[in-house]
């Protein structure tokens, strides 16, 4: 079929004809009414402070304006009427042109809510008032009428004594639509508005104008639309919506416009514009007073919060004995627990259930249990659509009980109540593409009803702890399992059916119904709980993703369904679009997270089921032992790694006994072959050690160069066996290989709650490291971050470096691996006799290093360096081994210096031979926090040392550093401290620099870093210690 270009060209001409003769129309009356809607005939209705700088001044004496209040404005001073070129001409001429096709397109759309409302409620269809527009000018803003012509005039919603009175059938619909607000497009045609802006407040809404005042908000045209309207709309408080103004003004442009717009397309959705110049409406949702509970009234935000956490470690007592009443028999929480106790913990129970329904209940006698544990209540509600008698059997089940329960449970003396809160207090979740991480300093704020009747009794029954009433309130994410209610059997419906779903990314906190009942017997049997009121936050151990979820709903059940990323972009239209559709899409997807943080309690271990193991279990597929059976006959599991014997033997004994006496059965693996820095018969009788203390060890040869692919490959498989196999609660890795090898190793075990810890001894890449250095160790190290659970660096600089840059769950600094000042004390030896067995002289100044023969620890410079000071009577000695060795002794020869330095190879004798030696020098190019030059300032000992990160953390005085690459600067340095004097005047001479060294050096004493070490092993057990 041929396409009539002639015709289709003539109806393009005359649509463009159309169009230009509308919009000159348009414009003609826009411009003759333009006076009237800014009162320019009313000279009495314009408002005095136009262009002026105004404040907010509380006066009894005056009436109560829009905000409630009583108070009056008044002028400071005059606001300067400057605009940008986007505000002028860019944006002026969007709103133009997204105006008047708004008009012309939804013109039949006008006409038809004319005649609704005419035929609903005669008289005008416009319903004008007045409101403040820009630079405080006011104007005639229009909307559809829907309220009743007898609704009193400049009266905001939330004022009126019954707002649902006073509206109309037909306006009930607009504003549930917010089509209400369609005639406002004119105003933004005739140039009184914009599309985005804050909205105008009322000409009487004096608090609101003079907050905004502060973020200069009054001074650019009001919207339509606006950022506080999608981040809260009406019910946000004063302050926080003229913020969220100032914030929209302060980052105005194409780009925030664009933001704001496609954020509105969902918000208009929603039934809230019934609240018109709310003034916090979010604490009370549209719930009328006389069904709101008051608990939560003048509380402070730390009140509102709580005491999350014991506040200090806890201890479980496994041969105690309770008696629990659950109040709330039938639950599906109550039975589970019930059930979950009697099969593990059989001798700690004794458990009765009382059903709430009927009044008998009272007439219990609540003295002989030592525990309540409250679960009754309504949860799962259709908070858009519920009448005011539903609303209030909500408040009278959920909060009125709940305190009731509390108080007899007190008056009668039980000692604990247990209350079952929700994360519902503090809110929705946020929509598909917006992150919500709730933590320890996030205030609970209900998003409707049935969370407000929550958190009411949240708050209550905490008042009710003392010393001998103690109140436990649990706040746990959403709650399922085998035969649980809710969200997640739709889901698993769906995993079941469908054959595609979105792979999208989101997070969400759960909780298995496993997990809850462990946490709650561990809760119930410790031994003491100092605070009087704590909230608990328990969560699965790692969050869930939805597609994840159903990925594995679906392997479990036998079915298959691809995820697909193609389905994203229909993800994120279908979470802004308006009614359900939009509420169903953000809840599958949105995202709602606690902090790990808050859910880790030292002394508890509750994250016995991960994800993939409680989806098998909730389908009924996964046949499993008790997890009381566990405990009673096996020890947790630890994996110590590091690349080399040397590094286990050198840096990780100390942290390996630590583990061993909170209880864990400890295993080893590191190359015992090629061991390091240490000899062959080092290395046996380090294996001989570790197996007389219980520990199992891995021979697995780990490379230490990143191009050895091959070998990388087939130890990350060994490692991967191991983990597979013991499924470890801690992974401990060292060195930057092994560190890689550990953490993909064991992804899937972290999945399941093994907590995984790498120390950084100095990263490969820091400030002056060569740029091969950082293109290849660098993102290595940032991405394996993202699988750490606990990121130690033993210096400042990797610390700053990798709080900012990584993405570790946690990073702490801990100094080094500690250094037994002790030990090292000088004094100790015989030095006359030990310089004796060197052939030192008494006169004669001796030089000491110590370090692996390598490249990084650079000796060389040194040897260097001493060959260019002639007159010096010294002998140098070097203690170490490794691959320069051959180089090493040739440039000795080479430098002729046979007769003043010596290659000692391996000594164990290092504390002596630095108690002995009249200076250290230490040159390595790079290291993490140095070991050899802690144990010679401990020995205290003169040093000098490269200006490297590490040894300026333990070296104060520039004067003992030098550039390690600049052999001139060596020689300097040492001149500047030796030079001619005599042996005696030089010790002498720096007695004061030695002590201070020596005392600064007190900070990283083995004694420190083994404290650290503990309580960041005991944390990251989940509380797991036979220490009593």
């Amino acid at each position: 079929m041929s396409i009539d270009k002639k015709r289709i060209g003539k109806i393009l001409k005359v649509t463009a004809i159309g169009t230009g003769v509308t919009f000159l129309g348009l414009n003609m009356i826009a411009k003759k009414n333009k006076g009237d809607s800014v009162f320019e005939k009313e000279k009495d209705q314009k408002n005095p402070f136009a262009g002026k700088k105004v404040v907010f001044v509380e006066d009894e004496s005056d009436e109560e304006n829009a905000d409630g209040v009583r108070g009056h404005l008044e002028a400071v001073g005059e606001t300067k009427k400057s605009k940008g070129i986007y505000d002028r001409y860019i944006k002026r001429a969007i709103d133009v042109v997204l105006s008047f096709g708004g008009l012309v397109v939804l013109s039949p759309i006008y006409a038809g809510i004319a005649i609704a409302i005419k035929i609903d409620d005669p008289g005008p269809v416009f319903f004008t008032q007045k409101r403040v527009g820009q630079n405080k000018e006011f104007f005639k803003i229009h909307k559809f009428r829907s309220m009743k012509m007898s609704t009193p005039h400049d009266v905001p919603t939330h004022m009126l004594g019954d707002p649902d009175q006073y509206i109309t059938r037909v306006g009930k619909f607009l504003r549930k639509h917010s089509l209400d607000e369609l005639p406002q497009i004119w105003d933004i045609f005739i140039g009184n508005m914009s599309v985005i802006g804050p909205r105008p407040a009322l000409w009487n809404q004096d608090v609101l104008i003079a907050e905004r005042e502060k973020y200069h908000a009054n001074d650019v045209k009001p919207g339509l639309t606006g950022w506080a309207q999608i981040n809260g709309r009406d019910e946000l408080e004063i302050p926080d919506k003229a913020k969220l103004d100032g914030e929209y003004v302060q980052k105005m442009g194409l780009a925030m416009d664009a933001k704001v717009f496609l954020g509105s397309l969902h918000v208009f959705s929603k039934d809230d514009s019934v609240v018109e110049g709310g003034i916090g409406e979010m604490k009370k949702n549209g719930i009328k007073p006389v069904l709101c509970r008051q608990y939560t009234v003048s509380k402070s935000d730390e009140e509102l919060i709580g005491h999350i956490g014991f506040g200090e470690r806890v201890e479980v007592d496994k041969d105690a004995h309770k008696k629990v009443l659950i109040t709330g028999a039938g639950s599906y929480i109550g039975e589970s627990f019930t059930a979950y106790a009697k099969e593990n913990y059989p001798l700690n129970f004794d458990i009765e259930a009382i059903d709430m329904i009927d009044g008998t209940w009272r007439d219990c006698d609540f003295s002989q249990y030592d525990i309540v544990y409250h679960v009754a209540g309504i949860a799962h509600a259709d908070v858009g659509n519920v009448d005011d008698d539903t609303k209030e059997k909500y408040y009278a089940i959920n909060t009125d009980l709940a305190v009731e329960v509390c108080e007899k449970a007190k008056n009668e003396g039980v000692k604990e109540f247990i209350f079952m809160s929700s994360m519902i207090v503090y809110g929705d979740s946020a929509p598909y593409g917006k992150s919500k991480i709730v933590d320890e300093r996030t205030v609970p704020n209900a998003a409707n009803f049935y969370g407000d009747s929550k958190l009411q009794a949240d708050v209550a029954v905490r008042t009710f702890a003392d010393e001998k009433f103690k109140v436990l309130v649990l706040r746990p994410p959403m709650i399922y399992g085998k035969n649980s209610k809710g969200n997640y059997p739709t889901l698993a419906k769906l995993a079941k059916k469908l054959p595609v779903f979105p792979n999208v990314d989101n997070q969400r906190s759960m909780l298995h119904i496993d997990n809850l009942c462990e946490f709650l017997c561990q809760i119930m049997l410790v031994k003491e709980v100092k605070e009087n009121a704590v909230v608990l936050i328990p969560q699965n151990a790692e969050w869930a993703k939805t597609t994840d979820m159903v990925r594995e709903i679906a392997s479990v059940s036998g079915k298959k369904i691809k995820a697909l990323k193609i389905m994203k972009p229909a993800v994120s239209l279908g979470g802004k679009m308006p009614g359900k559709i939009g509420g169903l899409v953000n809840k599958a997807f949105g995202n709602s997270c606690y902090a790990h943080e808050i859910s880790i309690y030292p002394g508890l271990d509750y994250h016995w089921v991960s994800l993939k193991e409680s989806i098998e279990r909730t389908e009924g597929r996964y046949v499993y032992k008790t997890i009381g059976n566990m405990r009673q006959n096996e020890k947790p599991k630890a994996l110590m790694l590091a690349s080399v014997a040397s590094m286990i033997d050198q840096f990780n004994m100390d942290n390996i006994s630590i583990l061993l006496d909170l209880g864990y059965e400890v295993h080893v693996v590191a190359d015992f072959v090629d061991g390091g820095t240490i000899t062959k018969e080092r290395i046996e009788s380090l294996k001989t050690r570790l197996l007389e203390m219980g520990v199992d060890v891995f021979h697995v040869a780990i490379p230490r160069k990143i191009t050895a692919i091959n070998k990388i490959i087939t130890a990350y498989k060994e490692v991967k066996d191991l983990c597979d196999a013991n499924c470890y609660r801690i992974v401990h890795c060292h060195s930057p290989i092994g560190g890689v090898v550990a953490r993909m190793a064991a992804r899937d075990i972290r999945k399941k709650g093994t907590k995984v810890i790498y120390t950084a001894h100095g990263f490969h890449f820091y400030d002056g490291a060569p740029k091969k250095n950082w293109l290849m160790f660098y993102p290595v190290e940032k991405e394996c971050s993202r699988l750490t659970d606990v990121l130690i660096t033993i210096n400042k600089e990797d610390y700053n470096r990798a709080k900012k840059a990584f993405h570790a769950k946690e990073t702490i600094y801990v100094p080094g691996v500690g250094v037994d000042t002790d030990k090292f004390s000088s004094g100790l030896i015989d030095i006359d006799l030990k310089r004796n067995e060197l052939g030192v002289e008494k006169n004669q100044y001796m030089f000491l290093s110590v370090g692996e023969l390598s490249k990084r620890k650079n000796h060389e410079v040194v040897i260097k360096a001493l060959s260019k000071i002639e007159t010096m009577n010294y002998k140098y000695f070097i203690v170490g081994k490794g691959e320069l060795e051959k180089y090493l002794e040739n440039l000795v020869k080479d430098l002729g210096l046979e007769n003043k330095v010596y290659l000692l190879g391996y000594r164990t004798d290092v504390s002596e031979l630095c108690q002995a030696a009249d200076l250290f020098i230490f040159p390595s190019h790079q290291e993490g926090l140095p070991v050899a030059l802690m144990e010679a300032i401990a020995c205290k000992t003169n040093v000098i040392c490269s200006s490297i990160r590490g040894n300026v953390d333990l070296v104060l005085d520039d004067a003992y550093l030098f550039d390690e690459h600049n052999v001139n600067n060596v020689v300097d340095c040492i001149n500047a401290l030796v030079g001619s004097k005599k042996r005696e005047i030089f010790l002498e001479d720096n007695k004061e620099t030695v002590l201070k060294n020596y005392n600064h050096l007190k900070q990283f004493d083995l004694l420190t870093v083994r404290e650290a070490m503990q309580k960041m092993y005991s944390e990251k057990s989940g509380g797991y210690n036979t220490l009593s």
